[in-house]
């Protein structure tokens, strides 16, 4: 969205942490990109025996904000900022210290809201801690910008009678040049899943789904693109292979760069999402674009992108059986694949293409400025 901006004639200027081997300033494609280092105390402390989980992301949170809060005083006096946008995190002093400048917070999802959802993680005093901070910078926003309205609603039960307004905007993906729906160069019966190896993405429900798969097609394969999560061990992951007995029908192969993940949409048989939780689901998104049937579940804003019968099919959250069938059910009938796939891509160019996003962002900008 910030290279549409730009070529719209806005300038946009970009604060994100560093990592090693980065510059600290650069230029995106006319994007002015600056680079901090936070503090590493919260590393330290989460060491601690004791008060380790207690405070350690309530105090990365304080971290993150303060380094993001110093680069964008010193850039406000360069640049005189007109608008601020930032996530839940690391917005805290920049909403309570640089009040002259709006801000937005454009909504994507925390620890608290996935873990809430998620049966097998718990909502700890310190992502409890962590939250507080991240509702207080989302209070004195001026605007809030959702992807779905699902999540929209959650975080205004949330913030309760002092929520700022609440806009819908949907995420949105670069499409790839894919002209029409074409079924060659796929492979006959590959599940592709794309995202972190987590709990709250219910990697175990996946597997498990899996093998009941394999029972009734022998040839299916499943491709889990993703890092791995702390929610997760692969101890854990390399015992489930085993105990649905998925070795030979599974590869997992760990990060992929956003630019080498089309190649692999445009293998895949279908795209598998069994979160227990999205705000939205940009894999699903990204899938349809691709021209690729979505198997998903029915939570959070994962309804609003794979209308269920037209581009997917949706089942409910921690049902492995359900996912299965769903799975199966797409893997026998390849007309009905055709089908989804065609209607997910257009749905992608119509619904969700990246203009119509900054158009949406843009207006939204300029009634908080009065424009």
């Amino acid at each position: 969205m910030g290279r549409v901006l730009v070529r719209a004639g806005h300038q946009v200027t970009v604060i994100a942490l560093a990592t090693a081997g980065e510059p600290a300033t650069s230029d995106d494609a006319g994007i002015r990109v600056h680079r901090v280092r936070p503090g590493n105390l919260h590393w330290y402390i989460y060491r601690m025996p004791g008060i380790g989980d207690l405070i350690s992301l309530f105090v990365r949170e304080l971290e993150y904000s303060s380094a993001l809060y110093r680069q964008a005083l010193s850039l406000h006096r360069l640049y005189a900022f007109d608008l601020i946008e930032g996530t839940e995190t690391g917005a805290f002093w920049v909403a309570h210290r640089l009040k002259e400048v709006p801000l937005v917070i454009r909504l994507h999802g925390e620890h608290y809201t996935l873990h809430k959802y998620t049966p097998d993680l718990t909502l700890t005093a310190g992502i409890r801690l962590s939250r507080l901070l991240q509702r207080m910078s989302m209070r004195r926003a001026r605007l809030l910008i959702s992807p779905s309205r699902a999540h929209a609603r959650e975080v205004s039960t949330e913030l309760g009678s002092n929520c700022p307004p609440v806009e819908i905007i949907p995420n949105c993906v670069e499409s790839p040049r894919i002209l029409r729906y074409d079924a060659e160069g796929r492979d006959d019966a590959t599940v592709l899943f794309a995202g972190r190896l987590e709990q709250c993405k219910a990697v175990p429900v996946l597997l498990a789904a899996a093998g009941h798969v394999l029972r009734e097609c022998s040839s299916a394969r499943f491709v889990l693109a993703g890092a791995p999560h702390p929610t997760l061990a692969s101890g854990e992951i390399d015992a489930l292979i085993r105990h649905h007995a998925l070795d030979g029908h599974i590869e997992l192969i760990g990060h992929v760069p956003r630019e080498q993940l089309d190649w692999w949409y445009r293998r895949a048989t279908i795209c598998v999402l069994p979160s227990y939780y999205e705000t939205f689901g940009i894999s699903a998104l990204e899938a349809m674009a691709n021209g690729v049937p979505v198997v998903a579940t029915s939570v959070g804003g994962l309804p609003e992108v794979v209308q269920h019968g037209v581009v997917g099919l949706l089942v409910a959250p921690g049902n492995a059986p359900a996912l299965a069938e769903a799975i199966l059910r797409l893997l026998k009938d390849p007309e009905t694949r055709r089908q989804m796939g065609l209607a997910g891509l257009t749905r992608s160019r119509t619904d969700f293409d990246a203009l119509g996003t900054t158009e949406k962002t843009v207006n939204a900008y300029g009634r908080i400025l009065g424009r």
